[in-house]
């Protein structure tokens, strides 16, 4: 898959040829959770079905979410960054947004 793909309804994930990773900003997935902004964009680089996957399996959905919300204040987290393996890719999330889904790692 190259390009722009269709993850969710506003969400994009952009393929980058030379990494070989496809990324999607999570800040501008809207109301639409972290974890589930991971799962779609794991499918989406996967192929897979989302009955094959499950994040739970990997990784406590609900803190991932805390992890990288905004501060108490309202202000966005900078920094930080968490890598673990998902659905057979590699996955970082980074407090900058970024989710980057390797699927050969």
């Amino acid at each position: 898959m190259d390009g722009n793909s269709h993850i969710d309804s506003g969400t994009m994930a952009t393929y980058d040829p030379e990494t070989g990773t496809y990324v999607v900003d999570y800040h501008e997935t809207g109301d639409i959770e972290l974890s589930v902004t991971i799962v779609h964009a794991v499918l989406e680089a996967t192929g897979r079905d989302a009955t094959d996957v499950n994040l739970n399996a990997v990784v406590q959905p609900d803190a991932l979410n805390r992890i990288f919300d905004d501060r108490r204040d309202g202000m966005p987290r900078d920094g930080g960054t968490l890598t673990f393996e998902f659905a057979g890719c590699r996955v970082t999330v980074t407090g900058d947004g970024e989710v980057r889904v390797d699927p050969n790692p």
